[in-house]
């Protein structure tokens, strides 16, 4: 019985942003050159999903960017 190997690339995503979002991108792109490390606007969201952690502060920005979003925004 032979067991499936994980793939090492990853699965290909589509994710819509706001401009603050992509803003937020550029501005940490912006950091990570300024600091020699030439990157990706893919690298930076996955190094943002590992530096993050499940508290509070992720479910006020979570909150937050319901907020923004006008799928969550019905009344009705």
């Amino acid at each position: 019985m032979t067991t499936k190997r994980k793939s090492g690339r990853g699965k290909p995503m589509n994710l819509y942003m706001r401009a603050d979002d992509v803003a937020k991108i550029r501005e940490l792109t912006a950091y990570a050159a300024g600091n020699s490390q030439r990157t990706s606007d893919s690298m930076i969201v996955r190094a943002a999903l590992r530096a993050v952690s499940a508290n509070r502060a992720f479910l006020a920005a979570l909150k937050d960017a319901e907020a923004s979003d006008l799928r969550f925004n019905r009344e009705g």
